[in-house]
């Protein structure tokens, strides 16, 4: 973008999207909702498919629309997309919600220096198969906070983080319930920044931590 430090590489219709977004690495994506051959919702629920079975962290998707019709979030959120914005988007608009929401980006560091940030975790035994899917929806639970953050739904936030305070320990991750405890707080407390900030941690905690089993 002129004027801005983001490089941006555009796709011509969702078919094309999901080819790059397999083949490169982008820190955020802008899915425009109404596009040729494949359209953004589907386009969408394919990224989110293909970061799953290939264990990665989920990339900010903001979901461009023309029109907010009445259910129009919900469906962006139900196909994984992180944010939501209606057309006309004013460039300020558009810049300070790239700001906000590339936190999620997993950090463009080497591949050295992200294996020496990585946190190991031994999984408890009793809990090895359901390891995976604890974690993913923890990051299931970053995307739906950062989506109740922007309608000021501190309850969801509260409960979110109240599970996770109970959950995490008893998987053997400590951090998520100290993270979780953390977010039961800034959410009782109405404090939009401080939860912001909690829910970051989350997401650069899942993005580093590797489970190993004995």
């Amino acid at each position: 973008m002129q004027d801005t430090p983001y490089r941006v590489d555009i796709a011509e219709n969702g078919a094309i999207a999901c080819e790059k977004f397999t083949a490169g690495h982008y820190d955020l994506v802008l899915m425009d909702r109404q596009m040729p051959v494949m359209d953004g919702l589907t386009a969408t629920r394919g990224f989110r498919k293909w970061e799953q079975a290939n264990h990665r962290p989920p990339t900010p998707i903001i979901a461009l629309t023309a029109a907010a019709l009445k259910g129009d979030r919900e469906k962006c959120v139900a196909a994984g997309c992180t944010a939501y914005l209606t057309k006309p988007i004013k460039q300020a608009v558009l810049l300070q919600a790239i700001k906000e929401y590339s936190i999620l980006a997993p950090p463009s560091s080497k591949e050295e220096s992200s294996r020496k940030d990585t946190i190991i975790v031994r999984a408890n035994p009793k809990f090895a198969d359901l390891i995976p899917g604890f974690l993913q929806n923890r990051r299931q639970d970053v995307i739906a906070m950062l989506d109740a953050l922007d309608r000021g739904n501190f309850e969801t936030v509260e409960s979110l983080g109240h599970g996770m305070k109970g959950a995490g320990d008893s998987y053997g991750f400590q951090a998520i319930t100290d993270i979780g405890a953390a977010l039961e707080q800034t959410a009782e407390s109405a404090d939009t920044d401080a939860s912001r900030k909690w829910v970051g941690e989350l997401s650069r905690y899942l993005d580093r931590v590797e489970i190993i089993s004995d």
